[in-house]
């Protein structure tokens, strides 16, 4: 590879900004991916996170200049604007744990039926989906709605401020439960039975294009020195990792991307929508090749961390590697969760805290209530363990493929304990890394782009060579 690339991360939790290759990178910038709470509304400071992608990426022009070739963004999913005739913004973009949400599947299911969605999108229920999340806003803003003339995701909106040029990534577009997979298109019966104005929807262009380059402006402000392109590689950030899978060529694997969320699923050329995949609440997602990533949307490494944020905001100084020991310790706690609980999804609040939660769950399911901190970490390992070998068996029947080895991608991928835990839980050889394999995902699709690759599994081989990947076998 010749070239570095610039790899703008966003995770629910925190953002980074990247600069390198799938040789070897160095972060520029890292920031907590800040929302704010407004009269009771939750939204994301999308102002402040445009700002730090900024910093961001003029440190990596300071560093290395003439050698970038182009910036790719990847964001969470479902998370969306709408702007106006001129490109302005007609509200901030809401996040989605806001509660405006609620209620609203039944509402919506009142319209159109819960099978015609997912027979029409293939992709699985949730109440953060950028459908409900539609709805509620029309139901509740009909005069801005009316004015709105774009759809545009989160990385959507930041490639046009990069660029000023207005488009849809399919990764990301195809997270919205408003994409036909089967068609490759817009749902529009969906579109059309809730009165969405059609005109929002825009030309949705694949994975790896090349946006454009970056507004003269912007050059100057960023301190780039010659045209450097903006590239909608995976948008949408589970299939930047994917991308990053350090797999064999052949080899028969399911793939765990774990951070705020967990993401189990195997990658299928075409869509699975079937009665079966519907009970089990399968969902059908872009991947960065064009195919599909069938998987299994899991509340992940977020009710761990809204615990410790809870401790932290109370005093306490948490120790990472104290608190693992503790885990350990008390590893025979018979106490655990299931993570898909609709009561996991809300944040901490005063009265009621996440790890009261998991207590509470433990207590009603498991007949214990766990004490310590070590404890709650043990009912929540172990419960996010033991769904990851039930969503398998469920993957493996769903889609008849079988899984032989099991990697797990991501920030999460750094939890030992848990990565134990899930090769024992699963019967599934397990192997952990890259951590930054969303921010490798990235970059591998911009050196696509850029004709420094020829297929992604060339730079999943280039991947595996450089990048840490530790095994674990069940126990």
């Amino acid at each position: 590879m010749s070239g570095k690339y610039i790899a703008v991360d966003l995770g629910a939790s925190n953002g980074r900004v990247i600069v390198g290759d799938l040789h070897g990178f160095e972060v520029t910038r890292r920031f907590v991916t800040r929302n704010e709470t407004i009269r009771d509304k939750v939204y994301w400071d999308i102002l402040y996170l445009f700002s730090e992608i900024k910093e961001g990426i003029k440190e990596a022009f300071a560093r290395h200049g003439d050698e970038i070739i182009s910036i790719g963004i990847d964001t969470w999913g479902v998370d969306y604007v709408l702007l106006d005739g001129n490109g302005e913004m007609i509200s901030l973009p809401y996040h989605y744990r806001d509660s405006r949400t609620d209620g609203m599947m039944e509402e919506v299911f009142s319209v159109i039926s819960r099978k015609q969605v997912y027979e029409s999108t293939g992709v699985q229920f949730m109440q953060i989906n950028t459908l409900f999340q539609l709805f509620s806003f029309t139901r509740l803003h009909p005069e801005l709605s009316s004015a709105a003339r774009h759809y545009l995701s989160v990385p959507d909106l930041l490639n046009f401020w990069l660029t000023g040029i207005i488009s849809n990534e399919f990764s990301h577009a195809t997270t919205t439960q408003l994409y036909n997979p089967t068609q490759k298109d817009w749902a529009w019966d969906i579109i059309d039975a809730l009165k969405f104005d059609r005109r929002w929807f825009g030309k949705i262009v694949p994975t790896g294009t090349v946006i454009g380059p970056l507004e003269e402006s912007l050059k100057k402000e960023l301190g780039a020195s010659h045209d450097v392109s903006v590239t909608a590689g995976a948008c949408h950030d589970t299939a930047s990792a994917v991308a990053a899978v350090p797999a064999q060529e052949h080899e028969q694997f399911f793939y765990l991307s774990s951070g705020t969320w967990s993401l189990l699923g195997v990658e299928v050329p075409a869509p699975i929508i079937t009665e079966q995949s519907l009970k089990y609440n399968f969902t059908n997602e872009g991947a960065a090749g064009g195919g599909i990533r069938f998987l299994k949307n899991i509340m992940g490494m977020w009710i761990q961390q809204e615990s410790i944020r809870y401790w932290e905001a109370q005093g306490e100084k948490i120790s990472l590697k104290e608190l693992d020991e503790q885990t350990l310790r008390e590893a025979r706690f018979p106490g655990y969760i299931d993570p898909n609980d609709d009561r996991f999804l809300k944040p901490n609040s005063a009265a009621d805290p996440i790890h009261e939660r998991v207590r509470d769950y433990c207590r009603e399911h498991c007949g214990c209530v766990p004490e310590t901190k070590g404890e709650i970490m043990v009912a929540i390992y172990r419960g996010l363990a033991k769904a990851y070998a039930r969503y398998v068996k469920q993957l493996e029947e769903s889609s008849g493929e079988t899984c032989d080895v099991l990697y797990i991608i991501g920030g999460g991928s750094r939890n030992l304990i848990l990565n134990q835990w899930t090769a024992d839980e699963t019967g599934i050889p397990v192997q952990a890394g890259p951590v930054e394999a969303t921010a490798l995902g990235n970059m591998l699709m911009q050196a696509l782009a850029a004709g420094e690759l020829n297929s992604i599994s060339e730079g999943r081989s280039i991947i595996r060579k450089s990048q840490q990947i530790q095994g674990y076998e069940p126990q």
